[in-house]
């Protein structure tokens, strides 16, 4: 997969970056999974900070918008999202919320 930025805001109140990326692939759509590891890879950030809000797809095309948040601290990440988006971003287990 590769990506391209299209917007970066720095948002000092939430504290966190927000993205919108360009993710362009071949073959069948790829799963929420991996695109979080290929956006942690390219970013070059952890993991645990990084949360896919939403990723919008074409019908029949071969690349995604996708908007997502790197928080500075997990702490501020688990208080601002949302139960349904971190259990998406496979960030919740399902048996604690």
């Amino acid at each position: 997969m590769k990506t391209k930025i299209i917007t970066k805001k720095i948002n000092t109140i939430l504290s966190r970056v927000e993205y919108t990326i360009k993710v362009s692939f071949e073959g069948s759509t790829p799963s929420i999974k991996d695109v979080r590891n290929t956006l942690t890879t390219s970013l070059g950030v952890q993991p645990d900070k990084l949360v896919i809000r939403n990723i919008e797809q074409r019908y029949g095309s071969k690349e995604l918008k996708v908007n997502c948040y790197v928080y500075e601290k997990i702490e501020v990440l688990r208080q601002l999202e949302p139960v349904y988006v971190l259990k998406r971003n496979g960030l919740l287990n399902t048996e604690a919320a």
